[in-house]
């Protein structure tokens, strides 16, 4: 089912000029992926919450918050490693990226540049880990549930995964993944409006109607 989409964000409409059937294929692809995560995250309507407290008799640090069991994280996870494994034809970055070179407005170009770095910048965050003394990635912590967990068991990478799990406990490690995922995919949704409607016969891609500058 198609996602609900603010008129804001489409305001503005933009030529998408010298698109391939192959570019097209992997949008309507992209798209189809996307309804498929939203439905799977909209199970889980929570905002996700954590805390942590000193323990008075041990001195240690007690993380507690609302995170999903582990196999329903893994269910959003199945659906979220379309728009982040390189070598899927949905990729978040490789369908920003080939569509983004085939228009010329700047507005919806820098628009599209801001969706990127907001995603970026997600990946890079560690608010859990770094609150209880060990930081580490989004990206990082994706990378080794997935490769050790989830999809693969890399010997390397279940060690490392042990590790931290060890630091900075399972719950906390657990609850990262999950809002790693969940904020990568409100960019991943931002995109999907971009080329909701992208398609032969309407190559069209649609943003809001202002400038993002560089400096906003």
């Amino acid at each position: 089912m198609p996602l609900p989409i603010f008129p804001y964000m489409i305001a503005r409409k933009s030529i998408v000029s010298g698109i391939t059937e192959d570019e097209l294929a992997s949008i309507s692809l992209f798209r189809e992926r996307v309804e498929k995560l939203a439905a799977s995250q909209a199970k889980y309507q929570n905002i996700p919450i954590c805390s942590t407290s000193l323990d008075a008799e041990s001195g240690k640090l007690i993380f507690r918050a609302n995170t999903p069991d582990v196999d329903d994280i893994l269910n959003i996870a199945v659906k979220f490693r379309f728009f982040y494994a390189d070598k899927e034809p949905t990729q978040f970055e490789k369908i920003l990226t080939q569509t983004r070179r085939r228009i010329s407005d700047e507005w919806a170009r820098n628009y599209m540049d801001r969706i990127a770095n907001l995603y970026k910048v997600a990946m890079k965050q560690n608010d859990t880990s770094n609150a209880l003394g060990h930081p580490i990635e989004n990206r990082k912590i994706i990378s080794l549930w997935f490769n050790s967990e989830f999809f693969h068991s890399a010997l390397e990478k279940r060690d490392e995964l042990r590790t931290i799990n060890e630091v900075i406990g399972p719950q906390a490690s657990l609850f990262q993944l999950y809002t790693a995922i969940v904020k990568c995919s409100s960019f991943i949704k931002n995109l999907y409006a971009v080329v909701h409607k992208l398609e032969a016969g309407n190559e069209y891609v649609y943003t809001p109607n202002h400038h993002f500058r560089v400096e906003d």
